[in-house]
């Protein structure tokens, strides 16, 4: 799971940083399932082999269906990236909800 966290921020960050800190800020909740979300489209982008146009659509297309606006998005991830502890805390959180994820639920007997 770890190179997920090495490849994120340059998949993600594709913009300059504008200073515009009037962006409203992501609940830690929805900012943790929209990074996983994000973290698993680019492994799956990566296992297709897509071209970078298609893995940037594609992270477009997940934070369309979250509802979340890409500069908001963003705006956390700075806010986060201020603070190494706050960072290294998110980042638990994100490890513990794709270990959740990676479970099989059992089929009903």
């Amino acid at each position: 799971m770890r190179p997920f966290f090495l490849i994120l921020p340059l998949f993600l960050l594709f913009s300059c940083h504008n200073g515009d800190s009037s962006r409203e800020r992501l609940p830690r909740e929805k900012f943790v399932s929209v990074y996983c979300d994000l973290l698993q489209e680019v492994q799956r982008s990566r296992n297709a082999g897509s071209d970078p146009a298609t893995a940037e659509k594609n992270a477009a297309d997940v934070l369309g269906r979250a509802g979340v606006l890409r500069e908001d998005f963003e705006e956390t991830t700075r806010w986060y990236n201020a603070d190494a502890q706050r960072w290294k805390a998110f980042h638990e959180d994100v490890t513990r909800e794709l270990e959740r994820r990676e479970v099989p639920i059992p089929p009903p007997r």
